[in-house]
């Protein structure tokens, strides 16, 4: 009886074994199969999110263009007004040197009369210069 034993303990062995290892192999594609799923459903969130940003980045792109124009066509309005004004202060500028040089002729014709008038004046004190005498007017 002892050689029936001896097999019957190595099949209750090996059946345990089996069983085990049917077990663990089960066990172990169940979790391989909860990590596929969740994985797929972390690629499936990390694509939404690459979507959105890059929805995000038309719309941002979008924008700056758009301030871009906005800026380039207030630059061209600005550059076009400063050359209005620029102008405008050009052409007064060459009013007020026309203006300086009459009155800077006007001085130097006053400079003259005032030497006319000091050197007649000199002469009158001197006693070289009798004044005129008043004309007297016609009946």
């Amino acid at each position: 009886m002892q050689t029936i034993a001896i097999p019957i303990t190595l099949l209750i062995s090996l059946a345990t074994f089996f069983i085990t290892v049917g077990g663990v192999w089960f066990v172990t594609q169940k979790r391989v199969r909860d990590l596929e799923f969740k994985a797929s459903g972390h690629d499936k969130k990390h694509e939404r999110i690459i979507t959105e940003m890059s929805s995000l980045k038309i719309e941002v792109n979008a924008e700056i263009n758009n301030l871009k124009t906005e800026v380039n066509a207030e630059i061209s309005s600005l550059k076009a007004e400063v050359s209005g004004l620029k102008a405008e202060v050009n052409t007064e500028i060459s009013g007020l040197k026309t203006e300086i040089n009459g009155v800077k002729v006007e001085i130097a014709r006053l400079q003259g009369s005032i030497m006319t008038l000091n050197e007649k004046f000199d002469l009158f004190i001197q006693g070289r210069l009798i004044p005129a005498t008043p004309l007297t007017q016609v009946p």
